[in-house]
């Protein structure tokens, strides 16, 4: 579920768009926080660009004595601004020079604008900067594009932004606060639902599109697109509800990063479900048991379990209905579906016993059969229980300590071949019945110096310190059932 974050960008504002004269508005309207203005003045001839577009005086006041010898505070009249507007898609320099010449050196005013829609090279700012300053204008702007829509994102031009380009950043703000206390409410009505552990509890995620619900029937591609599907929810991330997608059967070889999947995946049956088809269901688990026999023969370094988990976004849920109904008693989520999936992002891994195998940087090699054979089992040894220390018998035979493996270091254990069935007993226990998967030898030297824990293990077994030179037969089994060979 890892992914890049794209960064948000606002579009180009379009100045192009308008004609000159309503550019010239659009600048006037921009510039009227721009000073305390006594008056501002549309000058623009007749829409053409020849002469001044605005012009505008800063508001000042001045104290004179009335004629009655009273301090009258009166206003004027103050600093005179021109503005020039410029609808144009270039201005070079030499461009900028000529429209400068509109100014009289002999009367220039105290401060110009000149605002248009284009982008300005620094060369520009330098002539336009030399030009004023020669004038002697004191205060001059150069308003470009970027300048232009800097002041129209300000909250307080959203009005202008609006009513020129229809956009509204505040209205978009107030969207998105809706959409944030959407999410925000999903959140939380999950967590009341699920609580805050949810692990094997399970929802219905449902397409907001579907009109047919529960009848499978009504869409003859149900199976490759389905309109709604029940899910095992793994756990709650901030963003959403984390679900198993799906599950596999798995082989890895961590050296060469490679794996391989058995399909189809394991079948887990949602238990609130009403809908079940048990002859369908008996079919799905019967598949899975060959599968699971064929992946219990891998040698155990190589054995894994594929997790495909997906997440349910709390911003994508439209509705969640946490009742559910009679068919499927768990809360439904109602989501867009897209190519007959509600999860937005997804993240493969290999489940290694507690250790977790991103797959990256692994290939694809094929190591499953395209069918799976029945279970098979070898010779029945179960006229003696095997010769194992008691302390490994009684734990073996109480499913205590987590055994898959024999250790034999005097041919004990010689008479066993992989597939071969063999009874552990102890006491007055029922009798422990194990199967041989893998048969190898071990180097004593090479155990002692790459796995130090290995040894405390054969210890276990073989009743000694292992040695160097010691060569170790290993043995590594699972546990059978008498109907399994009987039947």
């Amino acid at each position: 579920m890892a992914s890049g974050n794209p960064t948000k960008t606002t579009n180009p504002i379009h100045f192009e768009d308008l004609d000159p004269k309503r550019f010239e508005d659009l600048v006037r309207e921009l510039i009227y926080d721009f000073r305390d203005w006594q008056t501002i003045e549309a000058t623009g001839k007749g829409g053409d660009d020849d002469g001044f577009d605005i012009r505008a005086f800063e508001r000042t006041t001045t104290t004179v004595t009335d004629d009655d010898g009273e301090e009258v505070v009166r206003p004027m009249d103050g600093n005179l601004w021109m503005i020039q507007c410029k609808r144009e898609k270039t201005i070079p320099p030499s461009k900028i020079a000529k429209i400068l010449k509109d100014i009289d050196p002999g009367n220039p005013p105290y401060g110009y604008i000149l605002a248009a829609a284009t982008n300005f090279s620094k060369k520009s700012y330098d002539t336009f900067r030399d030009e004023l300053t020669k004038l002697g204008v004191l205060e001059f702007y150069l308003w470009g594009n970027a300048t232009l829509e800097t002041e129209l994102h300000q909250p307080k031009n959203d009005r202008i932004l609006f009513t020129f380009f229809g956009i509204s950043n505040v209205r978009r703000k107030r969207s998105r606060a809706t959409e944030i206390r959407s999410e925000v409410t999903n959140k939380n009505r999950i967590m009341r639902i699920l609580g805050e552990n949810p692990s094997r509890s399970w929802i219905l995620a449902r397409d907001s599109k579907d009109r047919h619900y529960p009848y499978e029937s009504k869409y003859a591609d149900f199976e490759e697109r389905p309109r709604w599907k029940d899910y095992e929810v793994v756990e709650l991330h901030p963003r959403g509800v984390i679900v198993s997608v799906k599950q596999c059967y798995a082989w890895f070889d961590e050296e060469k990063r490679t794996f391989d999947l058995a399909e189809p995946p394991i079948f887990f049956s949602n238990p609130y479900d009403r809908t079940h088809d048990p002859k369908k269901d008996r079919a799905n688990r019967e598949t899975i048991d060959f599968i699971r026999d064929f992946w219990e023969r891998l040698p155990k370094k190589n054995q894994a379990m594929f997790h495909l988990n997906g997440i349910i976004r709390y911003e994508d849920m439209l509705v969640i209905d946490d009742k559910g109904d009679s068919w499927k008693e768990v809360p439904h989520i109602f989501v867009d579906f897209v190519d007959g999936q509600p999860v937005s992002g997804t993240l493969e891994f290999l489940m290694k016993g507690e250790r977790q195998i991103l797959l990256d940087d692994f290939s694809l090699e094929s190591v499953f059969p395209a069918s799976f054979p029945k279970p098979q089992f070898g010779k029945i040894h179960d006229e003696e229980g095997l010769a194992l220390p008691d302390s490994i018998s009684e734990q073996i035979a109480n499913f205590r300590g987590n055994f898959d493996t024999l250790y034999d270091v005097d041919s004990r254990f010689a008479h066993l071949k992989p597939g071969d069935v063999a009874v552990v007993r102890f006491g007055q226990k029922d009798d422990r019945f194990i199967q041989i998967t893998q048969r190898y030898k071990l180097s004593g030297s090479d155990m002692l110096r790459d796995d130090p824990h290995l040894a405390w293990k054969i210890k276990q077994q073989i009743e000694r310190e292992p040695r160097a030179d010691d060569v170790i037969d290993v043995l590594e089994f699972r546990s059978c059932y008498e109907h399994q060979w009987k039947q």
